[in-house]
C-alpha cells in the first residue's frame, strides 16, 4: 500500500538512503532538511520523486501546510558530535531535544500516527560487558548521547498523552556511501575509507584497540523499514552484534586496497567508550532481520565511493 512519509534530515547521509528505499517502495515521501550538514547530492537519487523542504526541523510547524498529511515521521535531524555537544551543550539540548519536541507537537497536531526516532548505541556509554542488550542501564557520556536518551523519554511521555505510536532504534556504528568526510568528527569508518581510497594518511585516537560494531548503512535502512508498520516493542539495538577493533578496521583496508596507511597517533578522546557491540537478539526474534554486508564487503563498497563511484 502507497503511504506518505516525513524524514527530517532526509539529505543527511543515513536519512538519504531511507529516502531512497521509501521511493523504491512506491511510497511518496517529503524531505525535511535545513542543509547544514546533509547534502543536495545525496539526493540524487531520489530528488525526483520527493517534495525537498529546506528548514529548520525547530520549525517544522510554519511547514505543517506544505508538509501535508503524513502516515508517519521518521526523525533523523540532530547534531551528531559527541566531543562537540560538551562544548556546546545549550545548542546541543535546543536543535535535538527542541527539535525532537516540536516534531511531537506537529505529530500530534497532524494526527501523524507514528514516529520513528533515531536513536544512538552512545546512551550505553562504558558497560562492564560489551555486548548490550536494550535492557542494558543507559549511562551517557556526551551531551549528545544524552539528547538521544532523553528522546527516547519524550516520545514515551507524549506518546501516551498525544495518542501516536513510536519506536526508537539505538543506531550502533553505521557506515557506507555518502557519509561526510569533511566533517571534523565524522565518523572513523568514513574518515579510513576516504583516506585507503585516495592514498591518505589517518589520524588514530587513542591506541587503537576501541571496539565498535560496525553496520553498514543498508542493514541498518531495512531496520528503520521494518519498524515503520508496528512494532511489539519500542526501542531496538540496530547493529550486527560483531565488534571490530580501530586498528583491525585499519588492517582491512589495507588488505583491500594492497598498500599501507600512515598512521598519526593522538590522544584518546574524551570520555570515549572503550568497548561496544549490539545484541540485536530483539530484532532478529520479531522482524526476521539479520545484516547482510559483512565488514569486508561493507568497506570495499565504500572504498568504491571514495573513490570516484558510488557501486550499485
Amino acid at each position: 500500500m502507497r503511504k506518505r512519509y516525513l524524514v527530517t534530515g532526509g539529505a543527511g547521509f543515513v536519512g538519504s538512503h531511507i529516502c531512497d528505499a521509501l521511493v523504491d517502495g512506491g511510497h511518496e515521501v517529503v524531505i525535511l532538511d535545513d542543509f547544514s550538514s546533509g547534502r543536495r547530492a545525496n539526493l540524487s537519487a531520489a530528488a525526483s520523486a520527493a517534495r525537498v523542504i529546506e528548514a529548520d526541523v525547530r520549525d517544522i510547524a510554519r511547514h505543517a501546510a506544505a508538509i501535508g498529511e503524513v502516515d508517519a515521521v521518521l526523525h533523523l535531524a540532530a547534531l551528531i558530535s559527541g566531543p562537540d555537544s560538551l562544548r556546546e551543550y545549550d545548542r546541543y539540548a535546543e536543535v535535538n531535544l527542541g527539535g525532537l519536541a516540536r516534531v511531537i507537537e506537529f505529530a500530534a497536531a497532524s494526527g501523524v500516527g507514528r514516529i520513528v526516532f533515531a536513536s544512538s548505541s552512545t546512551v550505553y556509554g562504558n558497560q562492564p560487558a560489551p555486548v548490550l542488550d536494550e535492557t542494558a542501564p543507559p549511562a551517557p557520556l556526551s551531551v549528545y548521547a544524552l539528547t538521544k536518551l532523553a528522546g527516547e523519554h519524550l516520545l514515551s511521555i507524549y506518546g501516551h498523552l498525544h495518542g501516536f505510536s513510536h519506536v526508537s532504534l539505538r543506531l550502533f556504528n553505521v557506515y557506507g556511501p555518502r557519509q561526510a568526510v569533511d566533517h571534523p568528527y565524522a565518523n572513523v569508518t568514513c574518515k579510513f575509507c576516504h583516506a585507503a581510497a585516495n592514498g591518505l594518511g589517518v589520524k588514530r585516537y587513542g591506541d587503537g584497540k576501541q571496539s565498535r560494531d560496525f553496520v553498514y548503512v543498508a542493514d541498518a535502512v531495512r531496520a528503520f523499514l521494518a519498524v515503520l508498520a508496528g512494532s511489539r516493542r519500542t526501542l531496538y539495538n540496530v547493529g550486527t552484534g560483531e565488534e571490530h577493533s580501530i586498528n583491525a578496521l585499519l588492517a582491512a583496508l589495507e588488505g583491500l586496497t594492497g598498500r599501507a596507511i600512515a598512521v598519526e597517533d593522538h590522544g584518546a578522546w574524551p570520555n570515549d567508550i572503550r568497548r561496544i557491540r549490539a545484541d540485536v537478539t530483539r530484532l532478529e526474534d520479531e522482524f526476521g532481520i539479520r545484516p547482510r554486508v559483512t565488514l569486508r564487503d561493507g568497506l570495499s563498497r565504500t572504498l568504491a565511493y571514495f573513490a570516484g563511484g558510488e557501486p550499485e
